[in-house]
């Protein structure tokens, strides 16, 4: 079911519907009667890629994302705040490879921001959490585990939590180690709306700490119309990375508005 959610969400996404207009396009041009047909899907598909790839569509939706959370440049002064929640990306295991080869690009920016984190507030303990992917895999926490026991942090103050498979299960299985004290939470910048919805649904006290901001901190001083020109700039710069931000800005608005009428948040 799982898979079948994601590829059903990869169909309809900015690249899925991209490549579909593309696929089409090619092969309804190699008939001769469906010929008109397959360039004006081809010209709709180079166009979407075109757009997707110059314009600002990208930052501007990432932004509005991670807008409302500044960085959390120390940790609280209230005492009863010690334990450290580090939400999970994507990891693999491939023996014979370090540990920072396995975990994704957000995994390594959780894991980081949270290890920054520890160290100002060295009584802490860190619960990771990130289930498996597949059965009979070893879960992603135990992974994030073995990044930060390589960095230095003692295996007694890092608790595992090794069951979950999706945003809202991250935080309503990791409840069970954060008790209802207040607790940092540490995700990446862009998803940060969605979990701390989640976790206030489930009425618990988190203190965002968004990791790897990919735009605020370019745009977040700047009046709108600056904003807008500064944006516009992108036009002059293409980036491939515009096309897979692009591609998680719609994973976040989907994901958070599919929470809400599901009433997880």
């Amino acid at each position: 079911m799982y898979f079948l959610v994601r590829a059903v969400e990869l169909a309809f996404s900015p690249l899925g519907v991209m490549v579909i207009l593309l696929v089409l396009g090619l092969l309804l041009s190699l008939p001769r009667r469906r010929r008109p047909l397959g360039r004006k899907l081809l010209f709709c598909g180079a166009a979407l890629f075109l757009t997707f790839l110059f314009s600002p569509l990208a930052r501007a939706l990432m932004f509005g994302l991670e807008k409302d959370h500044p960085p959390l440049l120390r940790p609280p002064l209230e005492p009863q705040v010690r334990k450290i929640l580090i939400l999970s990306g994507y990891a693999e295991e491939h023996p014979g490879y370090p540990v920072t080869s396995l975990l994704s690009a957000a995994s390594v920016g959780n894991l980081t921001e949270g290890v920054r984190l520890y160290r100002l507030m060295p009584d802490a303990v860190i619960v990771v959490s990130g289930g498996v992917m597949r059965d009979g895999e070893r879960s992603f926490a135990a992974s994030m585990a073995d990044f930060l026991v390589q960095m230095g942090v003692p295996s007694g103050r890092i608790q595992v939590e090794g069951e979950s498979r999706s945003t809202y299960e991250n935080l309503a299985e990791s409840k069970a180690y954060l008790g209802d004290e207040p607790f940092i939470l540490v995700a990446q910048a862009c998803d940060m709306r969605r979990a701390l919805a989640v976790a206030r649904k489930l009425g618990m006290r988190p203190v965002p700490a968004p990791a790897s901001y990919w735009v605020r901190q370019h745009y977040g001083g700047l009046s709108g119309g600056e904003r807008m020109l500064k944006m516009l700039a992108a036009f002059v710069h293409p980036s491939p990375e515009n096309l897979s931000r692009l591609q998680w800005a719609y994973h976040e608005y989907l994901g958070y508005h599919w929470y809400r009428l599901r009433g997880r948040i």
